[in-house]
């Protein structure tokens, strides 16, 4: 099962990109920034502009990177964190789902908790918040497409009692 990551809002990419190629064409054609009655010049016009435009070639770009996770028969498949490397079930102590808000969302994230003497390529400096163990934190849910039902039940399905499931108000595997 391959982890897609959330594809920006493309109305928003359309609009901003609109809007900055406007503000660069009324910048070269004389149209000037005015900041109450104080007139900035079209400078700001033309910075306001690449800024739009840059800030919506970027979203579209991040939607073309490669997913967070593949969870393979053979282990898991890691572009993300710092990590980007396939490690083998035997290397994995446990994955834990662990509750976290982020801003006014509740969501859940999944955390890579490493074998004994495995070497990631990072630290596993995170506690997490079910058993204290340390590890890595992979992703958050909210920036992927897939639910977290689906990918909670391939995982139980493929790590057995090394996936610790601690949503609560979920219904589990």
């Amino acid at each position: 099962m391959e982890l897609h990551r959330r594809h920006p809002s493309y109305g928003w990419v359309a609009l901003f990109i609109i809007t900055g190629l406007v503000s660069i064409w009324a910048s070269q054609n004389g149209w000037e920034l005015q900041l109450l009655f104080i007139p900035l010049g079209s400078t700001p016009l033309l910075i306001f502009g690449l800024i739009a435009v840059s800030s919506a070639v970027g979203a579209v770009a991040v939607s073309f990177r490669p997913g967070p996770l593949v969870i393979e028969q053979a282990g898991l498949r890691v572009r993300t964190a710092g990590i980007n490397m396939v490690i083998p079930w035997a290397a994995v102590d446990a994955l834990v789902l662990e509750p976290y808000v982020d801003g006014n969302v509740s969501t859940a994230r999944l955390v890579l908790i490493p074998a004994p003497g495995v070497d990631l390529g990072v630290r596993a400096e995170y506690s997490n918040r079910i058993d204290g163990r340390p590890g890595v934190i992979l992703f958050a849910f909210n920036d992927v497409r897939e639910p977290v039902d689906e990918v909670s039940r391939v995982l139980a399905a493929l790590v057995g009692p090394r996936f610790v499931y601690g949503v609560p108000g979920h219904t589990g595997v």
